[in-house]
């Protein structure tokens, strides 16, 4: 008998087979220059429609946008921009002349493995 209120895990979409299947960009090692002691992912839609669209405006990369990204982030989670409330977060992004919310959600790498990881996505994504 399980101690879960709901009974046994019998298959749990997880936040890895999210990476392994493309539905989620891991950018972890550019979020920890960035300042992010936490697993960082992006949604596909969030990384395919800002990050690296297919018409890139000239003077911009994907490298920098996606700094950008994760430097709002990290000021996010300092407070000095945006908003947390509980494991989510909101916060603007400038992406060539368009400003964007992004939400930033904390949620725990898969039901057997507690630590945290943070997952970004426009809100549509959620």
């Amino acid at each position: 008998m399980s101690d879960n209120v709901f009974g046994d895990v019998i298959y749990a979409y997880t936040r890895q087979n999210a990476i392994d299947d493309g539905t989620f960009v891991d950018v972890t090692k550019t979020a920890k220059e960035a300042g992010v002691k936490w697993e960082v992912a992006v949604t596909r839609n969030l990384y395919d429609t800002y990050i690296d669209p297919e018409n890139m405006p000239v003077g911009q990369d994907k490298d920098g946008r996606l700094w950008d990204l994760l430097w709002m982030l990290t000021c996010c989670l300092k407070g000095t921009i945006g908003k947390c409330d509980g494991n989510m977060a909101t916060y603007p992004v400038i992406f060539g002349n368009k400003t964007v919310e992004v939400w930033a959600v904390v949620e725990a790498q898969s039901p057997t493995d507690p630590t945290p990881a943070i997952n970004i996505m426009l809100p549509e994504d959620y």
